[in-house]
């Protein structure tokens, strides 16, 4: 398992990705895409999302390489057109750059990418050093080191893992965090017997990864057979995605001693010292049930089963940029498991190489794609939405005054961030990571390899310092926003401020029906059955009455069960826990964008046709199930219909009657802020 980046907690309004009177669609449409549609466009007050993005979705083409479409990436497809241009541009002036700078970073890593010469000279050569480390380990003991050392050195861990993060009880400060295993698959897969189809996907390409290392093919079969009933042993002692969001569970403190207590074959301070991070007092395990699983595995018996495990995680974690061999292997699986035609090598690699640069690119974009009107309009729009947020809370008759001044005194402290990083907050310590050419002797892997090393040292200097919240855990380019609970601030990149999300030259209304929800979405995180627990601070501290926390998670409950009966496809409802904290977020958002629209019939309409208009999308429908069972996000669909029918003002500004589409009796229309 690969580490990202980011090490900032993040509640994110990802624009990437019913049996009541909320239904989606019957079948998907012939190519098997669920778009939402009906055959026709339908009447406003029988469903608001096709009737606003009937068009917009019928025309939209998913395209080549993707599992799906949203309105949110076009807009992002017209930033990479961009920068693929760039990209390009680079290639053309490779070897005349000076090392270090952008240009030759970008220009060099893409040509890692696509040659395939030195890919496949290499083979899986790079990866030696770590693969026997740890199949030469003798001990679980000396196993456990291994995989600690490889953490260190290159951020890639499997069994074991361990990082710096912000201390959610003291938001000034870092902390070790032991992570949970890498499951292979999502841990509903692993737990339904619905999934054998994935389950043999999945194993045949351990299997052959396992080959193209160089084993056997009748025990290559073997070992991908008992990794995965490793994994399904953990995935059983796992948190579920729905657990994920209670930090209470996922974010557990331990002493040393407690830990060592769960692992008690292992010797826990060589394992730090390999992991550079000796000295931690104690460590935040993110799921203690997985952990006490993985001490009882953790025997001389499982020696070898524990090897092939961490093996094939490595293997599968770095196939994609090993040898065309192991590369295609990757796609395969991708392809067979999403039903999907892959990008070519090339296309991959001008999209690779804005992720891997990504902060570079940053820069490049804000020069041309964001100004400070814009900035000014959307800090202006975001004090009003605030002011109403205030106004709603206040108007609470559920809530004791003593809770009501804590949660707008979370309010009044809140950050906001616009655009782009202040020039100190931009991640100066990415500009260590080397990128080499193949013609200077370099092969992608190993330049991987190069920012994983370069992002741990950075890690390992953190502990012991106070937190920058100034940092960002989003690039300007992002068409996204987030809500991070530990600094307590809302960010808005500089690319979501533009399109359908925002116009200069659009009405009010309509800038409230995008960016508008979008920042009143990040707003209510604050405020949601995660957010809600931390303070003004950022800390975890729950700063509720009990009455009042009581009466809070019942009407979260209310919200679940609302989510929980909407079917999207045959036999796929939302699963309203696992939505819970945006499915609130969704709900805050257009009651606070509604009243700022007053009693302006006009203003209303045009605000939701806006608001419904962003979430235009469709997916395959593989995908779209996937999106249903592990994803924090509602589809589309839902954001728009499933909210604005527990809108009041969605009534009044369509004249929505009992017997429409839309309408849900005001008895059972949910909301808590």
């Amino acid at each position: 398992m690969k580490k990202t980046i980011s090490m900032l907690l993040a509640l994110a309004i990802v624009l990437s990705l019913g049996t009541m009177a909320l239904a989606a669609v019957d079948e998907p449409d012939d190519e098997g895409l669920v778009d939402y549609l009906p055959a026709e466009r339908p009447a406003v007050e029988d469903d608001l999302y096709a009737y606003a993005d009937f068009d917009l979705v019928t025309q939209a083409e998913i395209p080549p390489g993707y599992l799906g479409w949203m309105y949110a990436s076009d807009l992002s497809t017209e930033i990479e057109d961009e920068m693929d241009q760039i990209i390009l541009d680079c290639v053309e002036g490779a070897g005349t750059y000076e090392k270090g700078t952008p240009e030759q970073k970008i220009a060099d890593q893409y040509l890692a990418y696509t040659d395939t010469a030195s890919r496949d000279a290499a083979g899986i050569e790079p990866l030696r050093p770590y693969l026997d480390k740890i199949n030469g380990a003798q001990t679980i003991q000396e196993y456990a080191e291994a995989l600690a050392e490889m953490d260190s050195d290159i951020s890639y861990y499997s069994l074991l893992g361990y990082s710096v993060s912000v201390d959610l009880y003291d938001s000034t400060r870092y902390c070790v965090v032991l992570g949970a295993a890498d499951l292979g698959l999502d841990q509903p897969y692993l737990l339904s017997d619905d999934m054998a189809d994935l389950w043999e996907l999945y194993t045949d390409y351990l299997a052959k990864l396992f080959t193209l290392s160089g084993v056997d093919e009748a025990e290559a079969a073997q070992k991908a057979a008992d990794v995965l009933a490793l994994q399904k042993e953990l995935a059983a002692s796992s948190l579920s995605p729905e657990e994920q969001d209670d930090f209470s569970k996922c974010y557990v403190p331990m002493s040393l001693e407690d830990v060592s207590a769960l692992l008690p074959t292992l010797e826990l301070a060589p394992i730090l010292e390999a992991e550079d991070l000796i000295g931690a007092e104690e460590i935040y395990v993110e799921d203690p049930g997985q952990l006490e699983a993985v001490g009882e595995l953790l025997t001389e018996d499982n020696l070898q089963l524990l090897k092939d495990y961490s093996t094939a995680i490595f293997l599968k974690d770095t196939a994609y940029y090993l040898s065309m061999d192991f590369r295609q292997a990757s796609e395969d699986f991708s392809a067979a498991r999403y039903d999907y035609e892959p990008l070519s090598l090339e296309e991959n690699a001008l999209y690779d190489v804005q992720s891997d640069l990504a902060w570079d690119f940053g820069r490049i974009y804000i020069q041309d794609h964001f100004s400070e009107e814009s900035k000014q309009y959307v800090e202006d729009m975001t004090r009003d939405i605030m002011d109403v947020f205030e106004k709603h809370i206040d108007a609470l008759d559920w809530m004791a005054d003593e809770t009501k001044q804590a949660a707008k005194k979370k309010l009044d402290t809140m950050t906001l961030k616009i655009g782009y990083p202040d020039d100190d907050a931009w991640p100066e310590y990415l500009d260590e990571v080397e990128y080499t050419s193949p013609a200077d002797g370099g092969v992608l892997i190993e330049n991987i390899f190069n920012s994983g090393r370069v992002y741990r040292a950075y890690m390992e200097t953190l502990p012991g310092t106070e937190v920058d919240k100034s940092e960002w855990s989003m690039t300007p380019q992002e068409v996204n926003a987030y809500y991070n609970p530990s600094a307590n601030e809302i960010v808005f990149p500089a690319a979501i401020i533009q399109g359908a999300f925002f116009d200069p030259d659009a009405s009010y209304a309509y800038n409230l029906g995008g960016i508008g929800s979008t920042i009143a979405h990040e707003i209510t995180h604050a405020f949601d059955s995660s957010g809600a627990m931390f303070d003004e601070n950022g800390n975890y501290n729950v700063w509720w009455t009990d009455e009042d926390l009581e009466h809070f998670n019942q009407l979260c409950n209310e919200v679940a069960a609302y989510y929980d009966e909407i079917e999207i496809i045959p036999g796929y409802n939302i699963n309203g826990e696992l939505t819970l904290t945006e499915n609130i977020a969704d709900l805050g958002a257009v009651s606070c964008v509604a009243e700022l629209c007053g009693d302006d019939p006009e203003a209303l309409q045009e605000m939701f046709l806006n608001y419904a208009y962003t979430y235009g999308e469709k997916f395959t429908e593989d995908y779209l199930i996937d999106i249903l069972l592990n994803d924090s996000h509602s589809p589309g669909w839902a954001r728009v219909n499933a909210v604005a029918s527990s809108t009041d003002a969605f009534y009044e500004a369509f004249d929505v009657q009992e017997g429409d589409g839309m309408y849900v009796a005001p008895e059972d229309r949910v909301g808590i802020w």
